[in-house]
């Protein structure tokens, strides 16, 4: 009996080892990939940048007239930096979210200054808030990139609204944009998946590990118009509720 056991044992061990070998290789695939196609991301805004500016020292303008040309470079520093800052940021939170303790985060203070943050990208979009004055283990910091990145992603998609609402145990964002597909809602927050478009957002990779170094947990409904995003307490949650 004996045996058999540490027969299975070691069968089980290293069917582990196995599987969890393969899981590293593909994520190290995923990695390199992700880092090629960043790459590429990044040659084509500072190749226009570099090509514009000097077509406009020699008096060309590539884009009609001086302002419009301007307004290609200004378009094309402003997706560079977008870009630069996710993957700063991503590093950075590793640091911030391990320093010490974390202690507690005025959540209504960290949703009303998100909001003042993103509210601007797309004016057109209605802001409609429900929020209840609460505290989240965290520090702020962290829990604003959160908030930020989830306004942001329904900001997006969304067409005419989108909704955001606090309690003590649950902070939600729903926009009226379109439904997810249930095979794509676990994926969304790998850091080196492509995301929509085929491009690698490192948004919700962000999002998923500020909240899971917390405690919380996050999970996506879709309703019959749009999509919410979900952060609760892992205490709270169903372990079929969470995507890890």
């Amino acid at each position: 009996v004996a045996e058999y056991r540490v027969d299975r044992f070691d069968r089980e061990l290293a069917t582990a080892i196995v599987t969890m070998n393969k899981e590293l290789k593909r994520q190290e695939l995923l990695k390199e990939e992700m880092v090629h196609n960043i790459s590429h991301d990044l040659k084509t805004p500072i190749a226009t940048i570099k090509s514009y500016g000097e077509s406009i020292k020699d008096g060309v303008y590539p884009y009609d007239t001086l302002e419009a040309s301007v307004d290609v470079i200004i378009e094309h520093a402003s997706r560079l930096e977008k870009k630069v800052h996710s993957l700063l940021l991503l590093n950075r939170m590793e640091y911030m979210i391990q320093d010490g303790k974390p202690g507690k985060a005025d959540m209504k203070v960290v949703v009303e200054k998100a909001i003042r943050s993103v509210k601007v990208l797309k004016p057109e979009i209605k802001l409609i808030t429900d929020l209840t004055s609460c505290s989240y283990v965290g520090s702020e910091e962290p829990w604003r990139v959160v908030v930020e990145n989830l306004l942001d992603n329904a900001l997006r998609y969304a067409k005419t609204v989108v909704e955001i609402r606090l309690t003590k145990d649950e902070l939600s964002v729903s926009n009226d944009g379109a439904r997810i597909p249930e095979n794509r809602m676990a994926q969304l927050f790998k850091p080196f998946e492509r995301g929509t478009g085929g491009q690698f957002g490192l948004g919700l990779s962000i999002v998923h590990r500020v909240i899971t170094a917390y405690g919380y947990g996050i999970r996506i409904h879709n309703e019959d118009e749009g999509v919410t995003f979900i952060i609760n307490p892992l205490k709270l949650m169903k372990e079929t509720e969470i995507l890890n």
